[in-house]
């Protein structure tokens, strides 16, 4: 390669390097401008979820994750995660229903002493990560996390993503969905759907617990107990206050329940 050619392509990759940097520091203006436009609204609707209604990894002292959106789209959600000693707290910021930004902080008690009755909360962890397109942009942290992995927040995102739709676009169906459902043709066969939670009795079996989110077609059923079974999913074939007739996409088997026992 001659000296020219030699300068050429280190003047493109610097050149390069140059606009990628620019591109990134607009991109994450641009998060930021995101982010203190989302704090400052004061009419978002909220739902939450509490538990496995959200999560099979429950900690000690529980867990709630709360959702501000408007119409369909999802602008923040907050996750709460509580052990004995300390609290988790991660923020989700989005734009166009797509995952931009995380703020996730570790806080441990610090119990009263003495004359002091108020139990205060000392900051030992703080990350952000910034997001385009769902890859990473930048990675900030600060302190020390008492997690041994990293966290895929893109991945745990896309998770959460259609549980809040079953609420919040499919509101009619979920409302339809709550109560106990009694199988036409098998009066041992029964369920209770409380929030995202599924109940399901069958004979002297134990009692199974489910998660399920609606697609607008297929109602889903997740194991919450046995991961393994893998999760299954039905056709909704007709739904009111009083029937649900539903088709095990597996099987072909059309399952008639009625509201109530």
């Amino acid at each position: 390669m001659s000296v020219k050619n030699l300068y050429f392509v280190l003047f493109i990759s610097v050149f390069s390097g140059v606009l990628s940097a620019q591109n990134i520091k607009q991109d994450i203006n641009e998060i930021r401008n995101q982010f203190k436009w989302v704090n400052s609204q004061k009419d978002f609707q909220k739902t939450y979820f509490e538990n496995d209604e959200f999560t099979d990894q429950i900690p000690s002292e529980g867990c709630q994750l709360d959702v501000f959106y408007k119409d369909t789209n999802i602008y923040k959600i907050i996750q709460m995660d509580a052990v004995s000693n300390a609290v988790f707290t991660t923020e989700y910021y989005m734009k166009n229903n797509k995952l931009i930004f995380v703020f996730r902080k570790e806080e441990s008690f610090i119990f009263p002493v003495e004359n002091d009755s108020i139990t205060k909360l000392k900051t030992n962890y703080e990350e952000r990560v910034y997001y385009k397109d769902k890859k990473i942009i930048r990675h900030l942290e600060k302190g020390f996390t008492l997690l041994n992995e990293n966290m895929d927040y893109q991945k745990q995102f896309e998770e959460y993503k259609p549980l809040i739709i079953t609420k919040i676009k499919y509101e009619k169906q979920y409302n339809l969905f709550q109560g106990t459902w009694s199988n036409d043709e098998d009066n041992t066969d029964w369920f209770i759907i409380t929030g995202l939670i599924k109940q399901q009795y069958k004979e002297a079996d134990p009692v199974a617990n489910y998660r399920i989110w609606f697609d607008g077609r297929y109602l889903w059923f997740h194991n919450t107990e046995n991961q393994e079974e893998g999760d299954s999913k039905y056709e909704i074939l007709e739904l009111n206050e009083k029937k649900l007739e539903m088709q095990d996409r597996l099987s072909g088997e059309v399952l008639f329940y009625s509201k109530g026992l």
